[in-house]
Formats: structure tokens, C-alpha cells, sequence
């Protein structure tokens, strides 16, 4: 796990942060680098033909030459820089700027499909949750992937800058070294220290503004009073300017102008009164603007005074100034660009590195690679023998030495109090989960032997928590782009959404919630279990889980709904869980849970008559709700 950002690293691992985000998105698009590379390097050459050119023109008009003599640089300058300048221009608006947008959607969606099928038992393991806490603040500021282009071509760019200007400057340097005069050499060791000293000034400048950046000044602030002042008035404010208009008519009718007026503006510059982190921010990089523009200003007035002095005892001609001066500031501007830049790519290829980190983790489940046998008549055995599982980071079992076996074609109810192990049993029977004792076995085969995907089809599974997205009706039934019209519409009838269904104008393709599309629906609880159930019949599974989907009806409810479902699974196997023992009384096998073990087993009859058993003490304590 990546250390805070604020904190110091060594240099080696700066090197291999910026290393591996490099690796990772050159596998990605190789062009990603060498067409912007391609693109600095036309810059460069085209700032030191001008620099060339420029002098050669100066030197001809001092000289009094010809004017036909003097258009042809003048022209040559010309048509060079329109020509490097198109090619550049071509090179970022028809491929790089395409390329590296790809790039960035492929690194975004790539973490994005990580989650998507990464192990559950590691998408719910503390280390990953810490990551991904960790991704988050990582990613609070800055622009990801585009920082670090950014970064590149500014290196690249100062790097290829700082060739040319040497290769520029290095003709009249010989002239220099070789001249064996004293005041040369003088001139150029006076006109080296300033330029050195104004370059570490700058590269002083840049790193304390990087980490006054760091050091975010909302970190001084007690947490209660940041969440009042920005968690709590930019949520309002946010919701305001969202348009959630449900709230506003409440407003209007209890005259709450000035309760929200608090909580919003007033609250805001009260924000801004407390940190002032914008606008500290703004003044820092104004100031560091400024100094940026003094430091070239004054590099540039060096390299002319030392460059006119050497031009006036005729150490070189005239035109020599502007190619001397200017290759020389920019050999030292080149040099603080790269440190300056260096800096910003560190801290974000080190912002990147707590996603990479997530990107390489490894699966820890076995995959498995037996088929599973496709039988006609659904003849599949679940057998729990002496399994026991703890959730990750904790010591308490979840499941202690439970033995079960599932009886093919009928229906079973789980029951217990909350915490009694009865959601782990069904992630540990769909393979979200492996346990650490015992085994789970599937006609006689433990389960990790089989496909994974292919042992998982098995399943259809509605949990308490279950979630619809805001696609299309269709989509979310079939979870899939491919929707079989007939299946769908048949699944929501069977679920009891036939009469809403004939409602919505687009039919299967209507899509729910008003996230993406603002004429989707909005639908009640009920109809969201409703459309979760016939996404379960639609899959058309062996084996069918309702593991508490309608915890939030009343019993009665409850009861009416699973005993529907019950004549919709037909001859499946099917496992209804509950806390509520009414809901499941029309069971014939009931299997009751307590403190992760396996207590009693029965029909309802049989385990009421059972006064000093489990199931007895809960139908006693629930039978107000239901008698």
C-alpha cells in the first residue's frame, strides 16, 4: 500500500512509479508516446532553425546586404516555421489527441472492469476497501491520466529543447574555450553562475509550491467543522443546482428560506473564510507565475549582456548575440524545465499507483476447469459437509462446522435471527466466497473443481440488497445487450408487473430512474423487487435464492410474495430466507440457523412441537405480527 502523498519517498521509488504508469500505458497504445515524441521534437527544430535564421538574418542586415539576399532566410524562416507548425498541428488534432483520449477510457475502464470481476471475496476484503479509499483520495485533484501526458511532453519537449540549443550553442562555445582570453573565459563563468543561481531559485520556488499543494490547508481544520461547513453546504448547494425541486415546496410552506440560506451561501463563505485554500492556491500560482517570468526575463538580459560584450571585442559576429544568448538561456531554462516537471510527474505517477496497485491484484480463487454437467431434469445435489468461514479481517466464524444437504426438486427455507449465517451460507454455496474448513460438493464434487462461470449459472439469486440500474427495463431483466423479448416479458408477468408493464410507453425499452435519461421512470420498492424476481426467472437457473428481498414489507406482505413465487420456480429447487419465520411456514423443509451452526430441521409442524428448540422460541416472539 502507497505511503501518504505529503510523505518524502526515495528517488528509486519515484523512478519506478513514473516506470510502471508508463509500462502500463504504453501496452495500452505505443502511439500514445511516439507521436507526441514525434510532435516536441518538430518544436524543437523548428524554435532552433528560427534561432539559426533569425541570426543569420540579423547578421546579413548588419552587414547591409542585398535585400534580394536578406528574403531568402526570411522567406526559408517562414515557410519553415508555417510548415513545422501544420505538421505539429496535424500530428495532435487528427492522432494524438484522438490516441490519448483512447487511453485514458481504456485506463478508466479497465479499473472499472477489474471491480467487475475481481474475486467478491477480495472486493469485499478490508485491504481492497483501503485501496480503494486510498484511489479516491489519490484522485481528489489533478486530472488522472492527463496529468502525466502533460508531464511528458513537457519533459520531452525540455529535453529535446535542450539538444538543439546545444548544438546551437556549441560552435561559438568552441570559439570561446579556444580563444585563450581571459575576460572569455571570465564572461562566460559570470554569465554560468547567474544563470545557475536563477535556475535553483526557480527549482526552490517550484517544490515549495508542489508542497504547499500537498499540504492541503483543510487538513488543519477539526473534521466536524469541515463537515459542516463544505460536506454539508456543498451538498445542498449541489442538490439545488441539480434541480431536486421535492424539497423546495417545504421550503416555501414552513418558511425555510433562512434555514437554508445557512446552510448554503452563508455556510460557503464561511468555508472560504475558514481554509481560503482556493485562493491560496490562486496566489501561489500567481506568484510562482511571476517569478517563472522573471527568472526567463532575467536569464534572457544575461545571455544578451554577455553575448553584446563578446560581439563588441569581436569574439564573434553580430548576428552571433541572438544565436549565443538564446541556445544558452534555453540549455538552462531546459534544465529547470525538466527538474520542475520531474516533480509534477512523480507526484502523479505516485497519484496512479494506488490504482495500478489495484489493477495487478491477483485473483486468490481457485477458477476450477470441470464442466458441469448440463441435466435436463435439473438432478443437481448440494451437499455442505463440515464447512466453517470467516469474513475477511475478522476472527468470529460466520459458519462453524454446518453440515447440509439440499434435496433436489423441493423447496427450503432458511431461517434465524440476523447474523445467524444465513446470507453466508448462500455466497458460500454461489462461490463468492470459499470456505477455510470443509467443502462444498456438487453431485458429489467439490464445487472448486467446477467452472467458475460455469458453476455460477447454476444460480439465480435475489439478495436483500439487490440493485437495479438505470438501463432499460429490458436490460435489466436479461443483464445483457441481447434481451429475448418473449422470455423478459413473460419473467415480469410471472412477477406481477404485468399491469405496470402495459403502462410504459416503451415497453422493454423504458429505462428506469432518471440518471441517464430524463424520460426514465421512476418506480416504488415493490415494483423494484418485482423486476429483481423476474430477473431471477429469466435466468432460468436449477437453483433459485430469495434471500430476504422484501425484509422491508411487513410479514403479511413477505408471505404473499414468496408463496407466489413459490408456484413461478415450478420444479426448481428453490431456497427461500428469511428472519421472519411466517414467511416461510409453507416450506416443507425448514432449517434453522443460530450463531453460524446448523440448531434444528423440519417441517413447521414438526419443529413447533419442539417447546426448548430455537425455531419455537422465534415463532413465539414473532407471532404478533402474523397471528
Amino acid at each position: 500500500m502507497q505511503n501518504d502523498l505529503t510523505s518524502k519517498i526515495p528517488l528509486r521509488e519515484n523512478m519506478k512509479n513514473i516506470k510502471n504508469i508508463f509500462s502500463y500505458t504504453y501496452k495500452i497504445d505505443k502511439s500514445a508516446y511516439f507521436l507526441p515524441a514525434l510532435k516536441i521534437l518538430l518544436n524543437a527544430i523548428k524554435n532552433a532553425l528560427s534561432l539559426v535564421l533569425s541570426a543569420q538574418i540579423l547578421e546579413m542586415i548588419y552587414q547591409n546586404s542585398p535585400m534580394e539576399e536578406i528574403i531568402r532566410p526570411v522567406i526559408l524562416l517562414l515557410a519553415m516555421n508555417f510548415l513545422l507548425t501544420m505538421a505539429a498541428s496535424v500530428l495532435q488534432e487528427e492522432w494524438i489527441g484522438p490516441i490519448r483520449a483512447n487511453v485514458r477510457r481504456t485506463f478508466d475502464g479497465n479499473l472499472a472492469a477489474k471491480f467487475q470481476r475481481m474475486d467478491y471475496s477480495l472486493v469485499d476484503s478490508p485491504y481492497v476497501k483501503k485501496l480503494y479509499e486510498r484511489i479516491q483520495t489519490d484522485n481528489t485533484w489533478g486530472s488522472g491520466m492527463t496529468n502525466i501526458f502533460w508531464d511528458f511532453d513537457a519533459i520531452m519537449g525540455a529535453i529535446c529543447n535542450l539538444v538543439c540549443s546545444f548544438t546551437v550553442a556549441f560552435p561559438i562555445l568552441k570559439i570561446i574555450f579556444t580563444s585563450h582570453s581571459l575576460q572569455m573565459y571570465l564572461g562566460l563563468v559570470i554569465l554560468f553562475c547567474v544563470l545557475w543561481l536563477l535556475t535553483l531559485a526557480a527549482a526552490k520556488t517550484e517544490a515549495i509550491y508542489h508542497q504547499q499543494l500537498l499540504n492541503n490547508p483543510m487538513d488543519e481544520y477539526p473534521p466536524e467543522v469541515m463537515k459542516e461547513y463544505i460536506s454539508f453546504s456543498w451538498t445542498w448547494i449541489m442538490r439545488c443546482l441539480g434541480g431536486e425541486y421535492h424539497f423546495i415546496k417545504d421550503i416555501h410552506l414552513y418558511d425555510g428560506h433562512d434555514l437554508m440560506k445557512k446552510y448554503t451561501s452563508e455556510n460557503r463563505r464561511e468555508q472560504e473564510n475558514l481554509t481560503c485554500w482556493s485562493a491560496k492556491s490562486g496566489k501561489l500560482g500567481g506568484r510562482l507565475g511571476l517569478l517563472r517570468g522573471s527568472t526567463d526575463g532575467l536569464m534572457l538580459l544575461a545571455g544578451y549582456f554577455i553575448s553584446a560584450a563578446y560581439a563588441l571585442l569581436g569574439t564573434f559576429p553580430i548576428g552571433s548575440v541572438i544565436k549565443f544568448a538564446g541556445s544558452i538561456t534555453g540549455i538552462f531554462r531546459s534544465l529547470q524545465s525538466i527538474d520542475a516537471n520531474y516533480r509534477s510527474i512523480s507526484l502523479n505517477a505516485r497519484k496512479q499507483a494506488s490504482t495500478l496497485e489495484m489493477l495487478q491484484i491477483s485473483d486468490e480463487m481457485y477458477k476450477g476447469k470441470l464442466p458441469v454437467e448440463k441435466r435436463m431434469d435439473n438432478r443437481y445435489e448440494i451437499e455442505f459437509r463440515h464447512v466453517s468461514f470467516k469474513y475477511p479481517g475478522t476472527n468470529q466464524y460466520a459458519l462453524k462446522d454446518f453440515s447440509l444437504k439440499l434435496r433436489i426438486g423441493e423447496r427450503m427455507a432458511i431461517v434465524g435471527m440476523n447474523g445467524s449465517g444465513k446470507t453466508t451460507m448462500i455466497k458460500l454455496l454461489c462461490r463468492l466466497y470459499d470456505p477455510q474448513e470443509g467443502q462444498i460438493l456438487l453431485n458429489g464434487v467439490d464445487i472448486r473443481k467446477f467452472a467458475q462461470d460455469e458453476y455460477i449459472n447454476l444460480f439465480s439469486v435475489v439478495f436483500q440488497d439487490f440493485k437495479l440500474l438505470s438501463l432499460p427495463l429490458g436490460q435489466n431483466v436479461a443483464c445483457s445487450m441481447d434481451v429475448d423479448q418473449s422470455l423478459a416479458l413473460e419473467s415480469l408477468r410471472q412477477a406481477g408487473l404485468a399491469q405496470r408493464l402495459g403502462s410504459l410507453a416503451h415497453g422493454l425499452d423504458t429505462y428506469l430512474y432518471q440518471d441517464i435519461r430524463d424520460d426514465g421512470v421512476e418506480i416504488s420498492g415493490g415494483e423494484a423487487q418485482k423486476i429483481a424476481i423476474a430477473r431471477a426467472l429469466y435466468k432460468n437457473a436449477p437453483f433459485v435464492l430469495l434471500d430476504e428481498p422484501t425484509a422491508s414489507l411487513d410479514p403479511l406482505s413477505e408471505y404473499e410474495i414468496y408463496s407466489s413465487f413459490d408456484s413461478m420456480v415450478g420444479d426448481k429447487t428453490a431456497i427461500y430466507i428469511s428472519h421472519r419465520l411466517s414467511s416461510c411456514r409453507f416450506c416443507d423443509d425448514i432449517v434453522v440457523l443460530h450463531e453460524g451452526r446448523l440448531v434444528q430441521r423440519g417441517s413447521h409442524e414438526t419443529l413447533l412441537k419442539e417447546e426448548k428448540g430455537k425455531y419455537y422460541q422465534l415463532w413465539n416472539a414473532q407471532a404478533q405480527y402474523y397471528t
